[in-house]
C-alpha cells in the first residue's frame, strides 16, 4: 500500500464512498494506494504542517489511516470502511499491536479491537505528546512530565509516572 500526494481534481473525481477522511476545506489531498485488488481511497486535510499517518494491523486485515481530527480503519481483504471516526482533537499517533489498536489525540486515549469498534475511550488530563509499548502495557507520554500507563487489553488505566524532564 502506498501513499500519493494528489491535487483537488483528482480527490473530486474519486467516487465519494472511497473518500475515507474528508475535509470541510481542505488544501491537501493523497490517495492509498491498494493495489489491483482494492484500488485506490482518497484522504483531504487542511494543514501543510500536519502529514497523514497510515499503520497496518500486524495481521495485515486492516489499514488505520488518521489525519488532523480524523481516523478511519479500511479492511485489506474485502476494502470495506469499517471506521470513519471525527476525532475533537488533533490526532497525535496511532499504534497497532495483535489484538487492538490504540491512538491519542491531544486530549483523549482510544482503543479499537481488530475490526474497528471501540473498546475504550478516555479522556486524558494533559496534552498528548506520544505512546509506546513498554512491558505489555501502552505508555501514554503527557506535556507536563507525566507518563500514564494504560492495560491494552482492557483499557483500565493501571499507574501513573512522573518523568524526570532532563
Amino acid at each position: 500500500m502506498k501513499i500519493k500526494t494528489i491535487n483537488q481534481v483528482e480527490f473530486n473525481q474519486i467516487n465519494a464512498s472511497r473518500q475515507v477522511i474528508t475535509h470541510e476545506y481542505p488544501r491537501q489531498f493523497a490517495i492509498l494506494d491498494f493495489g489491483n485488488n482494492l484500488g485506490h481511497y482518497a484522504i483531504s486535510w487542511n494543514s501543510d504542517l500536519i502529514e497523514p499517518m497510515v499503520k497496518l494491523s500486524p495481521d495485515g486485515q486492516t489499514v488505520w489511516v488518521g489525519v488532523e481530527q480524523k481516523l478511519a480503519a479500511i479492511c485489506t481483504q474485502t476494502g470495506k470502511i469499517l471506521l470513519a471516526l471525527p476525532l475533537t482533537s488533533y490526532l497525535v499517533q496511532i499504534l497497532t499491536l495483535e489484538k487492538v489498536t490504540a491512538a491519542i489525540t491531544e486530549e483523549e486515549f482510544l482503543l479499537f479491537n481488530r475490526r474497528g469498534s471501540i473498546r475504550s475511550h478516555k479522556a486524558l488530563p494533559n496534552t498528548a505528546i506520544g505512546m509506546s509499548l513498554v512491558e505489555g502495557d501502552l505508555a501514554i507520554k503527557l506535556l507536563e512530565g507525566e507518563c500514564l500507563m494504560i492495560n491494552p487489553e482492557t483499557g483500565s488505566l493501571k499507574k501513573a509516572l512522573v518523568l524526570g524532564m532532563g
